[in-house]
């Protein structure tokens, strides 16, 4: 049996993989991508469709199909198709090394968590379906582990699969495997590599099973140097166009290191990016590919800020943030990503987004927005300078790079109202039917914790107003199937519910805005 059919990986949605993404950056690099509203895309190793799925959601006229070995996840997903009523996205059961012509042209093909867990001949196929199956002016994505820094990783694998194999289910495999590292860390004397052991249990522990199982335990796991990818890229007729982040690609050392590492690199991409990888110590990368005969600029200019809509998840540390003088402000986004500047404009253009998360704002109104927050803007339709749009491009430009902003090619495909009659992603209300996990409609993972939150979402279908909502709620905690609690003690009755409930509405009709969540 597969043992992906044995043991269900966790099929959730990677934001890094996403058509618009991808679309972002390629256009960043010179390219002219297929417009993701409509567009063909491929994803190999899909399981359930937990990435692809919400995809096809959101792009109701683009194509979409995934392909997996293993027969159960790929039923499931179907299943999640069929009930949502998707017409453009199919999932099939095959092998890898069975693709062949009739599948056509794509505009993406995504490989998440695959490339590494194959066998080398797969590895060849994999690249080959890139080269073969992406459109003249198509981009590719592929995730893998890598040297350097797998080679400590690996080193725990290895001692983890060894202990491993002395059992026969896979639950006690895991369970034995992070019991015997843990002994070892905790075991040995205080060094550099017991701080490293207590390092990787900690993030072990922040894992599923299933993820564990299927990486660290798995009988396939090859990681390679970046050039050695891109030589295998390369022999098919591939080239690399970029990280999946672009923040990663920055030469983010100090000056003196910056110089060596320019003289090593000789003015090679290919060069610069593996004696970075040597610097970081990395063990995984997302690297993003297009065919050898598209050209690139690789240096993106500022300029190229006003065709964006520009997002960011961070937020100043100090309560009451002074934006408009020259003091020094802290911000940090929710990746952990942190940035101190005394700059008016940067402040406020961190403000702005801030506001405006999880929703992004267009150049255009974010230049009109700064302008008007530091009281130099127009009291009608006075023309911005072009001093005043290059400085704001630098901003960005320099906050993209430093893993602060994102950058889209389009607005949201989601609202941050609250409507009368609230309607949440129809993905959500089937996700939290078996699941506390569900996907945004920003296309990342969201952990529910409230169960009354959970049961608030799974009525918000458009049907029922505040009334509606607070009524069934109540319902819910009368009947004992919700618990409502104040001050450690439940509350039964239910017109007491209601005015509790009524108290917190709003503001949690507005959290679930802010998490994405809401059908525009």
């Amino acid at each position: 049996m597969n043992p992906y059919d044995k043991f269900l990986y966790p099929s959730y949605a990677y934001p890094q993989t996403h058509p618009e993404h991808l679309a972002t950056l390629a256009t960043l690099f010179g390219m002219k991508p297929a417009p993701v509203e409509n567009c063909r895309v491929l994803e190999l190793g899909c399981s359930r469709g937990g990435n692809i799925v919400p995809m096809a959601l959101v792009l109701p006229h683009s194509e979409f199909a995934g392909i997996d070995l293993a027969k159960s996840p790929i039923e499931q997903g179907q299943a999640t198709i069929d009930e949502l009523g998707l017409k453009n996205i199919t999932l099939r059961q095959m092998d890898i090394m069975e693709v062949s012509s009739d599948f056509g042209q794509f505009d993406y093909i995504i490989a998440h968590g695959l490339f590494s867990w194959v066998p080398p001949e797969v590895q060849e196929k994999i690249m080959a379906i890139c080269k073969d199956h992406l459109s003249p002016n198509g981009v590719a994505y592929v995730s893998y582990n890598t040297h350097p820094g797998y080679h400590l990783q690996g080193m725990v694998r290895g001692m983890m699969r060894f202990h491993a194999a002395q059992y026969d289910e896979p639950k006690e495999q895991i369970s034995q495997a992070l019991s015997f590292v843990k002994f070892l860390s905790e075991s040995l004397p205080e060094t550099n590599y017991s701080i490293f052991l207590r390092d990787t249990v900690k993030e072990l522990s922040e894992r599923c099973d299933e993820s564990i199982y299927h990486d660290e335990l798995a009988e396939v796991n090859l990681p390679l140097y970046f050039y050695q990818f891109m030589e295998l890229a390369e022999k098919h007729g591939l080239q690399y166009l970029s990280d999946a982040n672009f923040h990663d690609m920055q030469e983010a050392f100090p000056s003196d290191i910056t110089n060596i590492l320019q003289a090593l690199s000789k003015g090679r991409t290919i060069l610069k990016e593996q004696y970075m990888d040597f610097f970081r110590c990395r063990r995984f990368r997302r690297t993003i590919l297009c065919h050898m005969d598209v050209k690139l600029e690789r240096t993106p200019q500022p300029e190229q800020m006003m065709n964006y809509y520009i997002a960011s998840s961070a937020q100043p540390v100090s309560q009451k943030p002074d934006i408009a003088s020259e003091a020094e402000e802290e911000f940090r986004n929710s990746q952990g990503a942190s940035m101190k500047t005394g700059h008016p404009l940067a402040k406020a253009v961190i403000a702005e987004l801030a506001d405006a998360w999880p929703g992004s704002l267009h150049f255009n109104d974010l230049l009109l927005k700064v302008r008007n927050r530091l009281s130099s803007g127009p009291s009608g339709n006075e023309t911005a300078s072009e001093e005043d749009v290059l400085a704001l491009c630098k901003i960005i430009l320099w906050t993209f790079a430093a893993g602060l902003s994102e950058l889209h090619i389009g607005p949201p495909k989601f609202t941050l109202n609250v409507s009368e009659r609230p309607v949440v992603s129809p993905l959500v209300r089937l996700q939290l039917k078996n699941d506390n996990r569900v996907t945004s409609l920003h296309h990342m993972s969201v952990q529910m914790e409230s169960p009354l939150e959970r049961r608030l979402l799974m009525l918000m279908d458009g049907t029922r107003d505040r009334e509606d909502l607070l009524n069934e709620l109540a319902a819910l905690v009368e009947s004992g199937s919700a618990d409502l609690q104040v001050n450690g003690e439940l509350v039964q009755d239910r017109q007491k519910a209601i005015e509790l409930l009524r108290e917190g509405l709003e503001a949690t009709l507005n959290k679930i805005a802010r998490l994405a969540l809401y059908v525009s």
